[in-house]
């Protein structure tokens, strides 16, 4: 009986190595697979072979465990019903229950996790030695399982889903293993072709622009004081946009003494898009056309905004500004417990990351002004308070059809429904 008991504790270790090394091998990421690779030589390149064939892997260490459990459990009977006899061999199920689940299981499993790399490449050459005297076995069962999954329909592995990516690299922002700054921008990578320039463009009633007719020597003083490098031109109308000119372009006209020419001589033919173009799409008709301007058209052919190259980029980097370009203040700001004043051209989707909520879709609905309009069936007037599931939004300021600033006030979130 003296040699039944070390080999009883042997055979509790040995389920705790196969239940640690099966989760080293499962948690390694596909970056930590590649370092193993690069900085260990033949030990990493071990570990990343294993990991190539994860059937045959992990049949090799579940078999290995089962072997092991089931072992320590008859030894542990035979040992139990020698010194107390039958009746106590209830109470002995229970205490190895328990030894099993601390020491062979959960304890070993949190030690895997913390020291994935360093518990793969030293179990590596003893579960490759055991995958090799196991393989007829872990054939068999492969094939079985193989056979059993077909018959059931679910064969093949699971494509990652953008909900799968997001998540995992939430978790991974949550935890601290990447910063706040790089969650933001895997995520605004993935809402890049659902975006449409409405969102990102600058509405007409901002748009700075010039008459096609005004000549070169009056036009490049405001062009100056305002601090654009592309500027529209428009005929007549300022919602009749027939081109673009380039503030170096002007430049260059007066120091050739050509500053008596109109706009309409120096302007480049402008790119015209319909509002509900991608900013995907759009980021590549920039790069074809060469040029970093397009104006924006609404269903009917009228001036809806003009969108720029930055405007898409910044929807991946945020804010850019350049040396003479001020900053602008948020559009969502934090007033007391629960409130915010929030402007009225807030994209949605900013406007979610910042409340950390997530709207139902509304038919062409982009910013916050937008989407009380669509919501409400109305244009929003002042001191008008529009309750939804997430909380009150009333109405502060109102010029002329388009809402300026809003107040919101959180509640519990709830179902959203259309009161």
């Amino acid at each position: 009986m003296d040699i039944r008991i070390p080999a009883l504790v042997a055979l509790l270790l040995l389920s705790g190595f196969f239940s640690g090394t099966e989760t080293a091998f499962t948690s390694l990421s596909l970056a930590q697979i590649h370092s193993l690779r690069a900085r260990h030589g033949r030990r990493g390149e071990l570990v990343a072979r294993l990991l190539d064939r994860p059937e045959q892997l992990l049949g090799t260490i579940l078999i290995g465990n089962n072997l092991v459990n089931i072992a320590a459990s008859a030894m542990a009977s035979a040992i139990t019903i020698e010194l107390f006899g039958r009746q106590a061999l209830g109470i002995m199920t229970g205490v190895l229950t328990m030894i099993i689940l601390v020491f062979g299981e959960v304890t070993p499993k949190q030690i895997a996790i913390s020291h994935n790399e360093f518990v793969t490449l030293y179990t590596a050459p003893l579960v490759y030695l055991l995958s090799l005297v196991l393989r007829p076995v872990t054939w068999f069962i492969g094939l079985v399982s193989k056979v059993v999954t077909q018959l059931t329909g679910r064969g093949g592995r699971p494509a990652p889903t953008r909900e799968g990516i997001l998540h995992l690299v939430g978790h991974a922002n949550a935890l601290g293993v990447i910063e706040n700054f790089k969650y933001r921008l895997v995520r605004n990578v993935f809402r890049f072709n659902e975006l449409t320039v409405n969102a990102v463009m600058t509405h007409r009633t901002k748009v700075f622009s010039r008459d096609k007719d005004e000549r070169i020597r009056h036009a490049i003083g405001e062009i100056s004081a305002a601090g654009y490098s592309r500027i529209p031109v428009y005929d007549v109308d300022p919602e009749r946009i027939v081109g673009i000119v380039l503030l170096k372009d002007l430049l260059k006209h007066l120091e050739l003494g050509h500053s008596s020419w109109a706009l309409k001589h120096v302007m480049v033919e402008p790119i015209y898009v319909p509002e509900t173009r991608t900013v995907d799409h759009m980021l590549s008709q920039f790069r074809k056309a060469g040029i970093n301007l397009a104006i924006v058209l609404d269903e009917y052919g009228g001036l809806s905004g003009i969108v720029s190259i930055e405007d898409v980029i910044e929807e991946i980097l945020g804010e850019i500004y350049d040396e003479h370009e001020p900053k602008e203040a948020p559009k969502v700001v934090a007033i007391g417990a629960g409130s915010y004043r929030i402007a009225g051209d807030t994209p949605l989707h900013e406007l979610e990351d910042a409340l950390e909520i997530e709207l139902p879709k509304l038919e062409r609905a982009q910013t916050l002004g937008g989407y009380l309009s669509a919501y409400t069936g109305h244009i929003p007037q002042n001191d008008e308070v529009i309750s939804t599931g997430f909380g009150d939004f009333a109405v502060e300021e109102i010029s002329g059809m388009r809402v300026v600033s809003v107040r919101f006030t959180r509640r519990e979130p709830k179902d959203f429904v259309n009161e």
